[in-house]
């Protein structure tokens, strides 16, 4: 019962500090992606189309949209509730399987360097994250429906959950709960339906799925997520996780009882989640851009195999009479690296060197182009505005998502050309619109990175040229 008592309140306190830093700290976490998702559920009140598109995720929208009405600070509360909500489940599904040392689960989860940092921001790794192991909770405490309906709904958090639940029903032909099976369509079901009011399709959210299986990104090193690890869950976790990811199937095999099979079940998570992007990213499939915060989505079910390593090494190597000495040095020694590791890699933004808290340079000289504009153009809501960041929606206070791409043929079209989502989605260079002699040249702004990198933003008037709208 103390036990119990301590997971709440420091779920409750570490939940007080993030919201306490998504107050304070205004960055976003990520400059595309985390901005995009904020924006579709930010508009999705008036444009309901928001609510079924296939790349913002339909359920992350509809969960979402409530708390993106109060600004980019609502979204993070909202993330904020799903780690909380995580560390909770986590540590029951431990306390479920009857690990030692459970009361280490939120504590390592925190720890986890991207999963602490996505918490800030407005990316769908918390959701779903959340829904995996909430309803897996349910499932392991015999809450069988509600937890198959829960994860039901994962595709539509993240696309990857369509593969998990071919998994999980593989699991329940396993136990011989075959009628169950048909709860987890409940959420394919119901979004057909939704769905097909507003599309006319009942197989819309297959037909509009935006990643092609060749990626546009290119491929990358086999090893790419690998050496990434300490980044996802912390350095010392990385110990613990390979020790749990050898000794699961072995002690699964050996153990014939309904925890080897749950803990095997979350093992097969884990491993399908995890290699199904390395695979990925290697072959250069599914629009695979190789980034570490991905793996954050099954971060909950990593730090249960971390625990389960954690046990399985203080068993092999130390006497049972010391056990409860030696299990307390060793917590506090992985506790004490990993929290080290996260102040060390508070340097960057997710998915590079580290992350950080605050605004990152493109987002900072954004902001710079943003205040030119609304300067020198007081009536710029009226005219086209053209740009592929994201992030410019914010401070211009522009709804993409409200737009198709339609030409326009007007001579005051604003066209605003950044270094990255220009160049990388919109394929278009700096010198090729210097060269367009419909488009007039009005300034840029420089900032540069901590690691040295410049950062431009430019912006460009039109003469008289049709341009296409970029769309989201």
């Amino acid at each position: 019962m103390k036990q119990n008592r301590f997971i709440y309140l420091f779920s409750g306190a570490v939940a007080l500090l993030l919201i306490t830093l998504a107050l304070v700290c205004n960055g976003t976490g990520d400059s595309g992606d985390s901005v995009l998702h904020y924006l579709y559920a930010r508009y999705a009140y008036s444009n309901t189309a928001n609510f079924f598109n296939s790349w913002a995720k339909p359920l992350y929208v509809l969960l979402g949209a409530p708390f993106a009405q109060l600004g980019f600070t609502g979204i993070k509360i909202f993330n904020i509730i799903n780690t909380t909500l995580s560390m909770v489940c986590t540590y029951l599904i431990a306390k479920r399987l009857q690990l030692d040392n459970n009361w280490l689960i939120p504590v390592l989860l925190i720890l986890a360097p991207l999963h602490f940092a996505l918490s800030l921001s407005g990316l769908t790794e918390p959701l779903f994250a959340c829904l995996l192991i909430s309803g897996l909770c349910l499932l392991f405490y015999e809450r069988t429906i509600a937890g198959l309906i829960i994860l039901s709904f994962l595709p539509f958090a993240r696309s990857e959950g369509m593969f998990l639940l071919i998994i999980i029903a593989l699991y329940l032909v396993r136990q011989k709960k075959y009628s169950s099976i048909l709860f987890l369509s409940a959420g394919q079901i119901i979004y057909a339906l939704a769905g097909y009011f507003h599309s006319g399709s009942l197989i819309w959210f297959y037909q509009t799925n935006p990643y092609s299986v060749i990626s546009k990104y290119g491929s990358g090193a086999l090893n790419t997520y690998f050496i990434n690890m300490p980044l996802i869950i912390g350095p010392a976790s990385c110990v613990l996780l390979a020790a749990g990811f050898l000794s699961v199937p072995i002690k699964a095999l050996q153990t014939k009882n309904k925890d080897a099979a749950q803990i095997l079940l979350i093992w097969s998570l884990f491993t399908a989640y995890f290699f199904f992007h390395v695979i990925s990213w290697t072959l250069g499939l599914f629009s695979s851009l190789g980034l570490p915060r991905i793996i954050d989505g099954v971060c909950p079910l990593m730090i249960i195999l971390c625990l389960y390593g954690f046990n399985q090494i203080i068993t092999l190597t130390v006497k049972p009479s010391g056990r409860a000495t030696v299990c307390n040095y060793a917590a506090a020694l992985v506790i004490i690296i990993n929290f080290a590791y996260i102040l060390v890699k508070y340097n960057g933004h997710i998915g590079t060197a580290g992350f950080d808290l605050l605004p990152s340079t493109d987002e900072l000289v954004e902001n710079k182009m943003a205040d030119y504009i609304k300067q020198k153009f007081p009536d710029y809501k009226k005219r086209k505005i053209i740009y592929t960041a994201p992030y410019l929606s914010i401070p211009l206070n522009i709804d993409p998502t409200a737009t198709g791409s339609e030409g326009s043929t007007a001579s005051n079209v604003l066209y605003i050309w950044d270094d990255w989502y220009s160049v990388v989605e919109g394929k278009t260079t700096f010198d090729m619109l210097k060269k367009d002699n419909d488009l007039v040249y009005d300034t840029t702004f420089n900032m540069y990175e901590k690691t040295g990198k410049e950062k431009t933003v430019a912006l460009f008037r039109t003469k008289s040229s049709v341009l296409k709208k970029v769309v989201f």
